[in-house]
């Protein structure tokens, strides 16, 4: 089977609305004055269902990450597995209960039954589909599920998240992925183990079974990153499965080791369904030991600036309380220790050393800032510029039009737009939507149409 590609209409789509997000980010301090009676167009931001899970002694963490990620428009469900004791369990839920940020809103919630996980076995799949399937019971209109461990923190605020992700087709799904498999993998594959968490209440060891297995023929195997963002139609998919694949692949997977590596990205990329909307990318930003090792290096204030850098939305892992979260807190998200990251729904005064967030103003205001632009070009970079320039057949043109301001309330200009290449996207920021002003020529692939006044605002239709 071919490596699963974005269909170019949905990267037209997308390249019109990320190039316009991009440009906006660059110039938000354009006074907006005179446009105080047209209705904002923007999207609805969307809503995020967060999966938090962790061991013996990640309360506090799972507490601090929590706090890094919330945002009031959000779900949260946060898991201390069966390694951690259940007073545990019962003293993050009394620190939910007691913070009022978390209470007014009602959108968070502890699982009180623990399941005991083997993160290298299949229980670790097993776990990440019950909290899915307690997420569409709890809630039934976030779009997009995002599964963090304890060891995971944000690289930008929930602001400049949902801001970005209010111009992405809720269908897409963020699932870093390659059908090369090595040796290493292929083994992997093959083996029989078994997960005594299966069908044991306690704790057991996972142990590899004698024989070994051929590689099914009917589907092929991709395997990536255990972390990921899915759209809720995949959710419901895997947990619903109106197809039989989710459940014949569950099957194989009950007897893999690391079946987080692999059941996701298997399942989008054999389904007709899903396979044309997967970004290869899960919006992590990793780092590895040189030699490369089975998992991960832990992160550190040396890589802050490769972390930001990338525009990643997620980084991962990182040790308890290290150095480089309060550089992230600091730096990033504007947090202060034991407080929520503060965002645009955040009314209240600064001063003093006041939280913000004490107030709860209009949870649909957002606040991008500087990390929204980063995480824009990392989109840019991943969903367009490169598929598209891949093509010898492709061409993405800009077109820039030259309107008065007047011209623009109206929305009755027929104005003749000149051709530029997309290496001027940089010159060109708008500040807000315009539509029907400039005539749309159609080329030979995608178009963007830019219209700017002659004071200098620049405006995307």
């Amino acid at each position: 089977m071919a490596k699963p590609k974005l269909n170019l209409f949905f990267l037209s789509l997308i390249a019109i609305s990320l190039l316009s997000l991009l440009l906006f980010l660059s110039h938000r301090s354009c006074s907006f004055s005179h446009f105080r009676d047209l209705k904002n167009p923007y999207p609805t931001p969307p809503k995020i269902a967060y999966f938090i899970t962790g061991s013996d002694g990640d309360g506090p963490r799972i507490l601090r990450l929590l706090q890094a990620v919330y945002h009031p428009r959000n779900q949260y469900l946060l898991h201390l597995d069966f390694h951690a004791s259940q007073q545990q369990r019962e003293d993050l839920a009394v620190s939910i209960q007691s913070t009022e940020t978390f209470t007014v809103s009602e959108n968070v919630n502890v699982v009180g039954n623990a399941d005991s996980v083997n993160y290298r076995g299949p229980t670790s799949i097993s776990l990440v589909l019950r909290g899915a399937a307690i997420l569409l019971r709890y809630s039934k209109d976030w779009d997009w599920f995002v599964n963090l461990g304890a060891w995971d923190y944000p690289l930008i605020t929930q602001d400049d998240f949902l801001h970005v992700l209010s111009f992405m087709p809720k269908d897409f799904n963020f699932i870093e992925h390659t059908s090369s498999i090595g040796w290493n993998e292929y083994q992997r594959m093959i083996q029989i183990v078994v997960d005594p968490s299966l069908y044991l209440a306690s704790k057991g060891a996972m142990f590899m079974g004698d024989g070994k297995r051929t590689l099914p023929k009917a589907y092929k195997f991709f395997t990536g990153s255990p972390s990921m963002l899915l759209s809720r139609k995949l959710i419901e998919f895997s947990i619903l499965g109106w197809e039989n694949l989710p459940r014949t692949l569950l099957m194989y997977f009950a007897n893999t080791r690391s079946s987080n590596r692999g059941y996701f990205q298997t399942l989008a990329c054999n389904s007709k369904e899903f396979s044309d909307i997967i970004v290869n990318n899960n919006l992590w930003f990793i780092a590895w030991d040189n030699p490369p090792t089975t998992e991960p290096r832990n992160l550190r204030s040396s890589d802050l600036k490769k972390m930001l850098g990338s525009g990643a939305a997620f980084a991962g892992s990182f040790l308890p309380n290290d150095r480089v979260l309060d550089m992230i807190d600091q730096q990033v998200l504007h947090r202060k220790q034991g407080r929520v990251a503060p965002g645009g729904w955040c009314v209240g005064s600064h001063d003093r050393g006041r939280d913000p967030c004490k107030f709860r103003g209009d949870i649909d205001i957002l606040r991008p800032g500087p990390a929204a632009k980063r995480f824009v070009k990392l989109l840019l970079r991943l969903n367009l510029y490169i598929r598209i320039q891949s093509s010898p057949k492709s061409h993405l043109h800009l077109y820039v039009c030259s309107v008065t301001k007047d011209t623009w309330i109206n929305h009755n200009s027929k104005t003749t737009c000149s051709s530029k290449w997309v290496g001027a996207v940089g010159l060109c920021s708008p500040a807000w939507y315009a539509r029907k002003i400039c005539r749309m020529q159609i080329t030979t692939a995608v178009v963007v149409v830019v219209c700017m006044d002659k004071q200098g605002y620049r405006y995307l239709n």
